[in-house]
């Protein structure tokens, strides 16, 4: 049978490849700090050794718009690649091109209908930076198969936190419930507090942290996943920026963690960058402290 070995929730600000890169000389102590910890992580995904991975994000309006958004999506083509020529230029991004693991992308689609859920599927699409900079963070040889699952959280109707909870519990359902040897790791991105183009794009510069994060960083620590969900609706989320929906992909990555305590955590608010949250279950923490 199939395992999760390995469970993270990545952070893919745009503008961390290039610090970590050295392409940025004026790289704060709190960005440093953010790279190290993503670095802890990839050093745990390689200690997981996993055959494949499984990452959930997002689509920033690159590749599906307000017209056409799935609220959860397969890619199953043969290749996951990106991000846009755009990306790489303004952001001085690298690429990322790896193979899907086709197997598996179709197994949770078609067993997405026996637990009720009605899961979108491309065969065609180009991922962003959500998807890119995880995987260069913590992939970058790329000689893993990969299964994308898109997470809609910019276009409402946005679907309420408890159905990305579930989702998250049933992906992990369907992994391990696969009859092949496989040891499957699961990345998830998304955001805490987070503005784009909006009032609140820099309002971290004079309050790194909101009283929505430090509610959210409060019941990360103690686990409650009910507090998560209660206080993730899209009014709540939205009031505090217009991209903190992404917070969407931290409930999903808990619905996949099925109630087991984070093994590492790190947040991180600053006035230099958008406030960071990294966290990781473990092979061991994962299954109950038995591998």
């Amino acid at each position: 049978m199939a395992k999760l070995v390995h469970l993270s929730v990545v952070p893919h600000d745009p503008v961390l490849p290039a610090a970590a890169a050295g392409l940025r000389p004026d790289i704060s102590p709190d960005s440093k700090r953010v790279i190290d910890g993503i670095a802890r992580l990839r050093a745990g995904l390689e200690a997981s050794r996993p055959d494949c991975i499984v990452i959930a994000g997002s689509d920033h309006l690159c590749q599906f718009f307000f017209d056409n958004m799935a609220p959860f999506l397969i890619g199953k083509a043969e290749r996951i690649a990106g991000p846009p020529d755009y990306e790489q230029r303004d952001w001085q991004l690298q690429p990322y091109d790896a193979p899907i693991e086709g197997r598996l992308a179709r197994r949770i689609l078609t067993q997405g209908f026996e637990h009720e859920v009605d899961f979108a599927y491309s065969d065609e699409f180009v991922v962003d930076h959500a998807f890119t900079v995880p995987l260069n963070f913590m992939r970058p040889q790329a000689d893993l198969p990969v299964v994308p699952i898109f997470l809609n959280f910019m276009a409402p109707p946005v679907p309420p936190a408890k159905r990305y909870l579930k989702i998250g519990g049933i992906v992990r359902r369907i992994i391990e419930e696969w009859n092949e040897d496989m040891r499957v790791a699961v990345i998830t991105t998304g955001h805490m507090t987070n503005g784009v183009g909006g009032p609140y794009m820099m309002r971290h510069a004079q309050m790194p942290e909101s009283a929505w994060d430090k509610t959210i960083d409060d019941c990360m620590r103690r686990n409650d996943v009910d507090g998560l969900v209660a206080h993730a609706s899209w009014e709540e989320m939205y009031a505090q920026g217009n991209n903190t929906p992404g917070f969407l992909g931290f409930v999903f990555a808990y619905g996949v963690a099925n109630g087991a305590p984070y093994s590492s955590y790190d947040y991180v608010p600053s006035a230099t960058q958008p406030l960071q949250s990294l966290l990781e279950w473990t092979e061991d923490q994962l299954n109950g402290g038995s591998t």
